[in-house]
């Protein structure tokens, strides 16, 4: 029950909260994963599953604090693709915002190969799975207006541009500003003062 209990509250924030400014939306996020690990029966859970479940959440909010230029996110678009890269699980997760509104536009969620279609999407994720292609794959994002969000060690390093952590048991994440810039996105300074930030 209490498992279910955090995953609604984690799922239903976009709805349940929104008398809330969207940045006390993202830190409410922030402090419902700390409390995750120490509910009693999280166990009911995988942990994989219940870690997913809350970076998708962190992800539909990360979009209300980014601006696209208009070429990227025309007016008129109907939707926000979030793209996944091959096979990765992670897009099951994102099934829970799928179809959710955000910027005015209906979440769509992709599975896509690296290289192919890039164009067509606003955020693209990055699991751990290709982290030896990681280089590869950034440097295929060159030029094109994309939100890259990741889950590994080096991923803003490498020219990421959010990158989820775990840092005692609580989902963190951090961001590159020049690779925002380079990207041609903008971040709000609400956004950046709830993350880790990198310059590089």
């Amino acid at each position: 029950m209490a498992v279910d209990l955090l995953n609604a509250r984690i799922l239903n924030l976009p709805t349940s909260l929104r008398a809330l400014p969207a940045v006390l939306r993202l830190a409410t996020i922030t402090g419902v994963c700390a409390a995750s690990a120490a509910l009693p029966n999280a166990h009911a859970q995988s942990p994989e599953v219940r870690e997913y479940q809350i970076k998708a959440a962190f992800i539909y909010n990360f979009i209300k604090f980014v601006d696209w230029p208009r070429d990227a996110l025309p007016e008129g678009s109907e939707t926000i693709n979030i793209c996944v890269l091959r096979d990765d699980p992670f897009a099951d997760a994102l099934e829970s915002i799928k179809g959710k509104t955000v910027k005015s536009r209906r979440v769509a969620v992709r599975r896509i190969e690296p290289g192919r279609e890039l164009e067509t999407c606003q955020v693209v994720f990055i699991g751990s799975s290709e982290g030896r292609r990681l280089p590869r794959v950034i440097e295929s994002l060159q030029g094109l207006n994309v939100l890259t969000v990741g889950e590994m060690d080096r991923f803003v390093e490498l020219g990421g541009i959010i990158n989820f952590f775990v840092q005692n048991n609580r989902v963190r994440f951090e961001i590159n500003v020049n690779s925002a810039e380079r990207a041609g996105l903008k971040l709000s300074s609400q956004l950046l003062s709830l993350a880790k930030v990198v310059r590089q």
